[in-house]
């Protein structure tokens, strides 16, 4: 309930799901159509007459006919057939019958009174005022122990009721003649998804409104918004400063270490074979078949190189390690689900997915961007077994991020049922077309202006170490000029000295000779 409440506080809006009830002498059957629901994250209470159903986005709440109880008898599970919720609620008292049950806005009413009642009485005349004065008292008195005990109460437990809408429609996945102009999802045979839910999750969207918009006109902003997203120094700062981005490149992925015979479907390499996560997952797909026609099969096989891109991107990057972002990257480099695109061409859908990858994740270099699409030629050569578990990796991912096991509910579990059915001659077909795309890919396809960018930096580059040639030049030339006045300077300095030595080496010997004349005059006897 706390969960509840506080989900209540954050969003104004949520789904009344479609609902149908039944019965036997043991239980009532609640069945509850939520499509676009995260079973990780579903509450469902029982308790008397109280029935509360939570799963994000859906909200129902039933007040019952009868009391039915939480016990060991009480069960629920989800079909993946009807995308249906069934839950088994015992009956307090078996063999009763609840009246009502199709009276679905009478189950969605809160029960209670229905008319406001006023607790204000005015009381006439003052003798009556005056001899019932001590029995209102006495009553006031009773009445403020009752409240304080009421009060107790409401404090131990706040009982919300949220607005329920019963929906005119089902708000889930839409078939119509318009989807082939408006349509998004597997085969782009579903339309109206996004208007029917939280607002929340046009956050994990490019395209604002995507219902209101036909398939060009998605492109067309999807476009614009990838222009104005691009970032030309931080692709610069990932060409010049590569070192992180040389080890991604150098890093082999999990296909990569597997030695695959003459031909990969028969070879029985471990890798190969669905751990018991991957079978678990696989037994939750919907029980369904796709026969698709000869036109749309390019557009669905285009959508899914689209996505497998985006998965190995993710893995390259983070080294084979997944990681909080994983859901996010893998969503966001996959104009398929993140801006609802439907691309017929081969070529427009490789150029699209490495103009994304050089705009929205961490490392953003062409060579990179290459290396995965090279990736992914190595899946669709192992085979569809290698295919389906990037699929699982990614239905992983999503049930891991909030809000984005809307993209596998879209996309991610109708493409694993349906690539079980498909041929291994249309997997080949696609690589080899694919190999001889990525051959023929240069940078101006992606409109970037990546080649003008690239060349003026290096020109800037060639610039700064002309300037800084000429510096070292120049100071080089003035460290040689400081030499040599330093050299004439001592050697002034050194024949000053010789000067001035002599100079007084010459004096000296004069007061020398003069001393021994004085001396001579004064020692020699006068002569006679």
């Amino acid at each position: 309930q706390t969960c509840l409440i506080h989900f209540i506080k954050r969003h104004n809006k949520m789904i009344t799901p479609r609902f149908e009830l039944s019965q036997d002498d043991e239980f009532l059957f609640v069945s509850i159509y939520a499509p676009f629901t995260n079973l990780e994250n579903t509450e469902i209470f029982m308790d008397g007459r109280d029935f509360r159903f939570f799963s994000k986005p859906y909200y129902l709440r039933l007040h019952l006919p009868g009391e039915v109880e939480e016990s060991e008898k009480a069960a629920g599970e989800y079909d993946a057939d009807s995308t249906s919720f069934k839950v088994k609620c015992p009956k307090v008292k078996q063999g009763e019958h609840f009246e009502g049950l199709d009276m679905i806005t009478k189950l969605l009413t809160p029960q209670g009174n229905t008319e406001v009642k006023d607790k204000i009485e005015e009381l006439s005349g003052g003798q009556e005022n005056n001899n019932n004065q001590d029995n209102l008292g006495d009553q006031d008195h009773h009445d403020v122990g009752e409240g304080d005990g009421e009060l107790e109460e409401e404090e131990e437990e706040l009982d919300w009721y949220f607005e329920q809408v019963v929906p005119e429609s089902c708000p889930d996945l839409l078939t119509t003649d318009s989807t082939a102009s408006y349509g998004y999802g597997f085969n782009s045979a579903r339309t109206g998804v996004f208007k029917s839910l939280l607002d929340e999750y046009s956050q994990i969207l490019d395209v604002i409104d995507p219902d209101s918009k036909t398939i060009s006109e998605r492109k067309l902003e999807q476009e614009e918004k990838e222009t104005k997203d691009f970032s030309e120094d931080h692709y610069l700062c990932d060409l010049f400063e590569h070192s992180e981005i040389d080890s991604i490149l150098n890093f082999k992925t999990s296909w990569e270490n597997v030695e695959l015979g003459e031909d990969s479907r028969t070879s029985r390499h471990p890798a190969l074979a669905f751990n018991e996560t991957e079978q678990q997952q696989m037994l939750q797909l919907p029980r369904k078949t796709f026969k698709l026609e000869e036109r749309e099969r390019v557009p669905v096989l285009c959508s899914l190189l689209d996505i497998l891109y985006a998965e190995r991107y993710d893995e390259r990057m983070n080294l084979g390690e997944q990681c909080s972002e994983s859901g996010w990257c893998i969503a966001k480099l996959s104009s398929t689900m993140s801006a609802s695109a439907n691309t017929k061409s081969l070529k427009r859908t490789v150029v699209s997915s490495i103009r994304r990858s050089l705009i929205y994740p961490l490392y953003r270099s062409w060579d990179l961007s290459i290396q995965v699409w090279k990736d992914v030629i190595l899946l669709l050569k192992i085979g569809k077994v290698a295919v389906i578990k990037s699929l699982l990796k990614i239905l992983k991912c999503f049930s891991e991020t909030e809000g984005y096991h809307l993209f596998s509910q879209l996309y991610i579990n109708d493409y694993l049922v349906w690539m079980q059915t498909v041929p291994d001659s249309h997997i080949d077909s696609l690589r080899e077309a694919l190999q001889v795309i990525i051959k023929g890919v240069s940078k101006s396809d992606v409109k970037l202006e990546l080649d003008e960018l690239e060349h003026a930096a290096l020109l800037t580059i060639q610039e700064q170490q002309k300037d800084n040639t000429n510096i070292d030049a120049l100071t080089s030339k003035m460290k040689d000029v400081g030499l040599d006045s330093d050299d004439d300077s001592s050697e002034s300095d050194d024949s000053d000295d010789d000067d001035e030595s002599s100079e007084e080496s010459s004096s000296s010997d004069d007061s020398e000779d003069d001393h021994a004349s004085e001396s001579e005059a004064t020692t020699s006897p006068p002569s006679t």
